[in-house]
């Protein structure tokens, strides 16, 4: 499906061309040599879009000039600054001339960009004109697309109505205050009168042959998952999932798949053995007991496997409790943590020895996340279609954990499994790749929480 908005696509040329502007009069005012300007610009091109993309800055339906926003992209121009600096530090012959650069640089290319973002948000709040959606169907799925919709500000979009297609349905939507179309045999006149650009069609009916042409047309669990990023779930949906993942099964995928977990796990596990190696010393020595221990995990078709990690904890006997999970889970402040772990399992690097469970063929780096057996056995009970999570190989990251982090009540678990249904219908390695090099920023950042 298209993209429901070609403002992303706008902001990301913008970007790219105040990085190599910037950059090219900047490095030539200071009178660097031709093969240097080049890779500079290279550098400052390519790395920083990758880290404005990795800091969400052309996640559109969220877009917002806050403090938080603005914070984040200074940092993002900061991390953007390094490698050409020490580029330049390596191969530039002067110190002085080299720190000059790399300041007016960062602060040319952070007023610029800042700038255009103020511009751009007066512009998407202001000026743009919002598209009118009209949404066929009066029940629960065409309330939650309508809150979903009305949520999300930036995308400048607009329900304008609903219409009633079942005279036997109760009127789920009167609180929202939007008007409801009754007893209507054209979708038409409606449709002209409104300037509707988007029908979503939340309930089905012959209606539909009515909408004129040049109309936009989604189902409603479709424009939900562009919207909000995570899979509609019910009854209907979680149907036509299963029948597309069992009839699209890809011997292609799964070989790149799994020469992909082969190949990240090792890279993975030779760039952070210095800090895991360290760490399971200073464990060792706290309390001399083994750094390394295994958890019960559940991975795919729910089969249990012992899970590695590092130990960041002094020995506890801590078993969930329905109804209590969220209170009881530790947290990084848990007093059972032990004191100079904290860092380490904010960063997630207690769990780099899952690696070896990637290298087994038990779980693959990225997946639905392989939760305790215990914790699996409660939201199984208390969570509808959790077991689906479970009919691909689970993950040691995932498309939850980057939008969502690691939550563990039972409110916050449903919302995890569509972001992980979501994952399942859509999965594919370039965007699994990207989700991998996402949770690693996080982690690094101290942000994946």
């Amino acid at each position: 499906m298209k993209s429901l908005s070609k403002s992303t696509t706008t902001m990301f040329l913008f970007d790219l061309i105040i990085l190599g502007l910037s950059t090219y009069l900047w490095s030539n005012f200071f009178g660097y040599t031709p093969k240097a300007v080049g890779i500079l610009c290279f550098f400052v091109v390519l790395i920083g879009l990758v880290v404005l993309f990795l800091k969400g800055n052309y996640k559109i339906r969220e877009f917002n000039i806050n403090f938080k926003n603005t914070y984040l992209l200074f940092e993002g121009i900061i991390m953007t600054h390094v490698l050409p600096a020490l580029y330049l530090l390596i191969f530039a012959a002067s110190i002085t001339c080299t720190l000059k650069f790399l300041a007016v640089n960062t602060v040319t290319i952070f007023v610029l960009l800042r700038l255009y973002r103020a511009f751009f948000h007066l512009y998407l709040f202001n000026i743009k004109k919002e598209k009118n959606i009209l949404v066929l169907g009066a029940d629960d799925r065409a309330r939650i697309i309508a809150d979903e919709i009305q949520g999300k500000k930036a995308l400048r979009m607009k329900v304008v109505g609903f219409v009633q297609v079942n005279n036997t349905d109760e009127d789920l939507i009167s609180d929202n205050k939007l008007p409801v179309y009754r007893n209507i045999d054209n979708l038409k006149q409606i449709i002209d009168e409104k300037d509707i650009d988007i029908v979503v069609i939340a309930q089905a009916t012959e209606l539909i042959v009515t909408i004129p042409r040049g109309i936009e047309i989604y189902k409603m669990p479709d424009f939900y998952e562009k919207v909000t990023g995570k899979f509609y779930i019910d009854e209907k949906t979680i149907t036509e999932l299963y029948y597309q993942y069992t009839t699209h099964r890809s011997i292609v995928y799964d070989f790149c798949k799994r020469t992909y977990d082969i190949i990240a796990a090792l890279i993975i596990l030779i760039v952070t053995l210095p800090i895991t190696g360290l760490t399971a010393l200073r464990v060792w020595l706290t309390d001399h007991g083994n750094p390394i221990y295994t958890q019960p995990r559940v991975g795919m078709d729910g089969k249990v496997f012992k899970c590695y990690k590092l130990r960041t904890m002094y020995a506890n006997d801590y078993v969930p409790k329905a109804g209590k999970i969220k209170e009881e889970t530790a947290g990084i402040n848990d007093d059972r943590v032990i004191p100079f772990c904290r860092f380490v399992r904010k960063a997630r690097f207690d769990e780099i020895p899952q690696m070896i469970n990637i290298l087994k063929g038990e779980i693959s780096i990225v997946g639905p996340r392989a939760e305790w057996e215990n914790l699996v056995n409660i939201y199984k009970k208390e969570v509808p279609y959790y077991s689906c999570r479970m009919w691909v190989k689970t993950g040691w990251t995932g498309w939850a954990q980057i939008n969502q982090g690691h939550c563990v009540s039972s409110e916050d678990i449903t919302e995890k499994l569509q972001y992980d249904l979501y994952y399942l219908k859509n999965r594919n390695v370039l965007w699994e790749i990207f989700i991998l090099v996402k949770a690693v920023f996080l982690a690094l950042g101290g942000r994946h929480d």
